[in-house]
C-alpha cells in the first residue's frame, strides 16, 4: 500500500533488473527519465557543464592498502628462500614505509630475523601466533586466520611471554600426555621469540608500606609492575601505566610508570574507560575527522537528491529499540497479485558521505565497528552522521539504498532490484510498539497510528513467517538464546536486569534483514566483484562428537550422517541436525543451557573475501549489508553494490586495487568485531557484579553450566552470571568428580552434581575487581578452614624478594573430596 490509495508513483530505473533470470539476473543499461528532478548520472559524475567527469586518481590511502606493500616484501623473501636476505637487500627498491611493513610483517610472525638475514616464516621450524593466558598460568597460541587455538604452551616455556604478545612458537618433539591439557588435547610447543607485545598496562594501583604496584586489570596478565612512589596518590584508582622494563626470561616482574588516571570503580563511567583502554579501543575522534563531519549538511541536498529514484511515496517504518539514537534501517511491505509480497529493505547511504580514502573512512576503518555498553556507545563515526545526517529520522528526506525483493507465498525471492533513493520515513516504531499493535491490538490502534501503518505491519507479520519457515526448513539454526535487558536509573547506573523478551517486532526486522543480505551477497557474487562476505564455515568434527558426548546425559541425540560421529571419515552433522536438538528442548528449563552448548560448539563468523557459505543459516552466500553506520564491511558492501548500479564495478577494483586489500580489511575487521564484543561482555559482567555485592548470605536459583576438577560453575539465571562452588564446599559427602559423566557423584547419599542439573545456591562472596562470585549450594556445611584452597586464577603478584612454589596439581582422573 502506498500513500494516497492504490496508485503507484512514478519510479526513475536508472537501473532495472532482469528479473525473468535467476537467481543472479544481469543489470539491463539505464533507462531513459522523463523528470527532469531525478537525473540518471550521479551528481559527483558531473561537472559544472552537466557532463560527465573525466575520473580522476583518488588518495593513495585506502583501507586495507597497508598490506600491499607487506606481499611485495613477502614475494622478495619467498623468492630469497632459506638463505633469506639482509635488512638493505630486502627494504632497497619500494616505495612508501618498507620500514613500517617489514615491522608489521615481524609482528604478524609472518618475517623473522635469524642471524641477521630475515626469511620467510616459512623457511623456519617456527609457527606464529598470538598468546593468550590461561587462569592457571599456562597458555594457548592462537594461530591462522581464523584465531583458533593451535598450541599449548606450558608456563615453564612462555619465556616471559604474556597474554596478548605476538610470538614465535617450536613444536615441541617428544608430546607427553598431560592431566587436564585444555582445549581439545593441542599438541605443546615452546616460545622462541616475542614479536610484540604490549607497551601499556591497565590496572589498579595497590600500595603496602610505600611499595606500590600495578594489579592488572586482566586477570590471565600474570604480570607484577612496579610503580613509582609517586603512585601512592593512585591507590585503589584504575590506572593507564607505560611499561619501562619488560619482564626477562626467569621474572614476572616489570617497572612501569603512570600515564593516565581513570578513576575508582565507584564513579559512574570509569568501568567503560577501563574497557576501552584495556581493549585499545579509540574513543574521541580526531580532530580532522570532527570537521569533516561538521563540514556535511544537517539534511540531504538538493543535489544529493539528483540520480535518485524518489521512494517518498512509500509507507515506510523504523523499528528500534527504546533507546536508539541511529536508526539506519527502515522497511516497506506491498502485497503483489498472486500471493507475492514486496519487500523494501531502505539503509542509510551512509557511502555517499564517507568517500574512499578520506578522513572519515579511515576513521571507521581503524574502528572497524562501533562499541555499545549499557549506559553508552562508542560510534564508529561521529554522531552527527550516525545520529543525524544517516539516520532516517520520521518526516524528513533521507538518501538510502534500497534492495526491494519480490517474495513468493513459499518465501522464494522470484525477483530483486537495487536503486539509490531517497525516502521519508512515515514513523519512528519501538519493538514495544510493534509487539503490542500485533500481539495486543486494541480498538483505537488505528486512530492513533493510522490504518496504512497498521495494515503494514500486519503484512510484515505475515511476510516474516512465511521468510522464517522458509529458511527453517533449509535447516537454518535459529537461535534463541536469553539475554538480560539492563534497568538504568536517572544517572546512568544499573539498578536492575531483566529478560530480554524476544517478539514478533525483534522476528520481522530480523527475517527482513537477513532477506536483504543473503540478496546483495548474491547479486555481488553474481557479478563477480570484490567484496567482504559473512562467512560461517562448519563446525569441527571433534567439537560435535564432545557436543554429543555432553548432550547424552540429558537424553538428546546428536544425528551425524553417514560415516557416523566418531572421528573417522564422513559423518557430517548438517544443521539442521542442530536446530531439530533446539526444538526438542524449547520451552523446558533447559532450552538456554543447550543452545549454548550448542553454539560454543561452533566457529566465529568471520569476514572473507571470498563467499564460503553460512552454516548456521544453511545458505551459500551472505553478507553484512543491512548496517553502515555501525560496521564497516557494511560500508565497503555499499561501496560495490553503488558501483555496481553505475555500471563501473570492476573499472573501481582495478582503479582502487581493491581485490588486493580485501584480505587486509577481512582480517581487521573480524578483529575489531571480536575486540568488540570482548569489551562490551565484561562491561556488563561489572556491572552485574556491583549490583550482586552487598547481597551476600542470599539464595538464588541456578543452573550447572561447567564441571571441573575445583568445583561446579554455575549461572544464577536471575542475573545471567557465572559463579563457582569451589569442590571443598561440596562438603555433606565424599564426591567422586568423574569427567566422562559431567558431574560429581556422592559416595555415601548418592546425591550428583552433573551439567545442565538445576540448584539452589548461596552466594558467598563478590571480588568484583578480579570479576569472580563465590557460591556453596544451599543447605550444605561450612568446611573446615583448613580444607579451603584458592580459586585457580586467583593468585596475587607477590613482592619483590619473596619467593613461592608451586604445588603440583593431584595426578589421577578423579577426585575424592569431603
Amino acid at each position: 500500500m502506498r500513500k494516497g490509495g492504490l496508485e503507484p508513483p512514478r519510479y526513475c530505473y536508472h537501473k532495472v533488473l532482469n528479473l525473468a533470470r535467476l537467481p543472479i539476473p544481469p543489470l539491463s543499461q539505464p533507462a531513459d527519465c522523463s523528470s527532469p528532478s531525478w537525473k540518471s548520472t550521479p551528481p559527483d559524475q558531473l561537472d559544472a557543464s552537466g557532463k560527465r567527469k573525466e575520473s580522476k586518481r583518488v588518495s593513495k590511502r585506502r583501507p586495507g592498502e597497508e598490506a600491499l606493500l607487506g606481499e611485495q616484501l613477502k614475494n622478495r623473501l619467498a623468492q630469497a628462500g632459506r638463505k633469506g636476505l639482509s635488512r638493505d637487500e630486502l627494504i632497497t627498491g619500494f616505495d612508501g614505509d618498507a620500514e613500517g611493513a617489514l615491522a608489521g610483517l615481524e609482528e604478524a610472525g609472518e618475517a623473522v630475523e635469524r642471524s641477521r638475514r630475515w626469511m620467510a616464516l616459512r623457511h623456519t621450524p617456527w609457527i606464529a601466533g598470538r598468546l593468550q593466558a590461561m587462569t592457571g598460568g599456562d597458555a594457548l597460541i592462537r594461530t591462522g586466520e581464523r584465531g583458533e587455538p593451535g598450541y599449548f604452551v606450558a608456563h615453564r616455556h612462555l619465556k616471559g611471554a604474556r597474554d596478548g604478545d605476538s610470538v614465535l612458537v617450536e613444536p615441541r618433539k617428544q608430546q607427553r600426555a598431560r592431566r587436564g591439557r585444555p582445549a581439545h588435547h593441542l599438541p605443546e610447543a615452546v616460545v622462541v621469540k616475542v614479536s610484540s607485545r604490549r607497551s601499556q598496562v591497565v590496572g589498579r594501583v595497590s600500595c603496602d608500606k610505600g611499595f606500590c604496584r600495578l594489579l592488572p586489570f586482566d586477570p590471565r596478565l600474570r604480570i607484577e609492575v612496579e610503580l613509582g612512589a609517586d603512585a601512592l596518590r593512585y591507590e585503589g584508582r584504575y590506572v593507564v601505566a607505560a611499561l619501562e622494563a619488560t619482564p626477562g626470561r626467569l621474572s614476572s616482574r616489570a617497572r612501569g610508570r603512570v600515564v593516565e588516571v581513570l578513576g575508582r570503580l565507584s564513579e559512574p563511567g570509569v568501568d567503560v574507560l577501563v574497557a576501552l583502554r584495556n581493549f585499545e579501543i579509540p574513543e574521541e575522534f580526531p580532530r580532522d575527522v570532527l570537521d569533516s563531519a561538521d563540514g556535511l549538511p544537517e539534511d540531504p541536498t538538493e543535489d544529493d537528491g539528483v540520480g535518485r529514484e524518489d521512494l517518498r511515496e512509500l509507507v515506510t517504518v523504523t523499528i528500534d529499540g527504546e533507546t536508539a539514537k541511529d536508526f539506519d534501517d527502515a522497511v516497506t511491505v506491498e502485497r503483489l497479485a498472486n500471493g507475492v509480497f514486496r519487500l523494501g529493505v531502505h539503509i542509510a547511504d551512509v557511502s555517499h558521505y564517507v568517500g574512499e580514502g578520506s578522513a572519515l573512512d579511515l576513521e571507521a576503518y581503524r574502528r572497524g565497528t562501533s562499541v555499545y555498553f549499557p549506559d553508552r556507545a562508542v560510534p564508529m563515526l561521529p554522531e552527527r552522521l550516525s545520529n543525524g545526517l544517516c539516520s532516517l529520522r520520521p518526516e524528513v528526506p533521507r538518501l538510502v539504498l534500497s534492495a526491494f525483493l519480490d517474495i513468493s507465498g513459499e518465501g522464494k525471492v522470484i525477483a530483486r532490484r537495487f536503486v539509490e533513493g531517497v525516502i521519508q520515513s512515515d514513523r519512528r516504531l519501538t519493538y514495544t510498539e510493534v509487539g503490542r499493535l500485533l500481539e495486543e491490538p486494541a480498538a483505537e490502534d488505528r486512530t492513533t497510528y493510522g490504518d496504512e501503518i497498521v495494515d503494514l505491519l500486519e503484512r510484515s507479520r505475515e511476510l516474516m513467517k512465511i521468510l522464517l519457515g522458509r529458511r527453517q526448513s533449509r535447516g537454518s539454526i535459529d537461535f534463541d538464546l536469553p539475554e538480560g535487558d539492563v534497568i538504568l536509573d536517572t544517572d546512568g547506573v544499573m539498578i536492575g536486569i531483566r529478560p530480554g523478551e524476544r517478539t514478533v517486532a525483534h522476528r520481522i526486522v530480523e527475517e527482513f534483514m537477513i532477506a536483504a543480505n543473503e540478496a546483495v551477497a548474491t547479486e555481488l557474487q553474481g557479478h563477480e566483484l570484490g567484496a567482504i562476505y559473512r562467512v560461517h564455515e562448519e563446525p569441527d568434527r571433534q567439537r560435535l562428537v564432545e557436543l554429543r558426548e555432553l548432550l547424552r546425559p540429558l537424553a538428546l541425540d546428536l544425528v551425524f550422517a553417514e560415516g557416523g560421529g566418531d572421528g573417522g571419515g564422513g559423518g557430517e552433522v548438517h544443521p539442521s541436525a542442530l536446530q531439530d536438538l533446539l526444538r526438542q528442548v524449547e520451552g523446558k528449563p533447559e532450552e538456554a543451557f543447550v543452545a549454548t552448548l550448542v553454539l560454543h560448539s561452533m566457529k566465529r563468523a568471520v569476514y572473507l573475501p571470498e563467499s564460503l557459505g553460512h552454516y548456521a543459516l544453511a545458505n551459500e552466500h551472505y553478507t553484512h549489508f543491512t548496517s553502515p553506520i555501525r560496521r564497516y564491511p557494511d560500508l565497503l558492501v555499499h561501496r560495490q553494490l553503488r558501483n555496481l548500479l553505475r555500471g563501473r564495478g570492476v573499472e573501481e577494483d582495478v582503479r582502487t586495487l581493491l581485490r588486493e586489500r580485501l584480505p587486509a580489511i577481512a582480517d581487521h575487521t573480524s578483529t575489531t568485531e571480536r575486540r568488540a564484543e570482548r569489551a562490551e561482555r565484561l562491561v556488563l559482567q561489572w556491572k552485574i557484579l556491583r549490583l550482586l555485592a552487598g547481597r551476600e548470605g542470599e539464595t538464588f536459583a541456578g543452573r550447572v553450566t561447567g564441571v571441573k576438577e575445583y568445583g561446579l560453575f554455575v549461572r544464577l539465571v536471575e542475573f545471567y552470571a557465572d559463579g563457582l562452588v569451589p569442590v571443598e564446599f561440596l562438603s555433606d559427602d565424599f564426591y567422586d568428580f568423574e569427567p566422562e559423566r559431567h558431574g560429581f557423584f556422592g559416595k555415601r547419599t548418592q546425591r550428583s552434581f552433573r551439567l545442565a542439573d538445576e540448584v539452589t545456591v548461596v552466594l558467598r562472596s563478590v571480588d568484583i575487581h578480579r570479576r569472580m562470585i563465590d557460591l556453596s549450594i544451599e543447605g550444605m556445611p561450612e568446611p573446615p578452614e583448613d580444607a579451603r584452597r584458592k580459586r585457580p586464577g586467583s593468585e596475587r603478584p607477590r613482592r619483590p624478594g619473596t619467593r613461592g612454589r608451586r604445588r603440583r596439581p593431584t595426578k589421577g582422573s578423579s577426585r575424592r573430596v569431603r
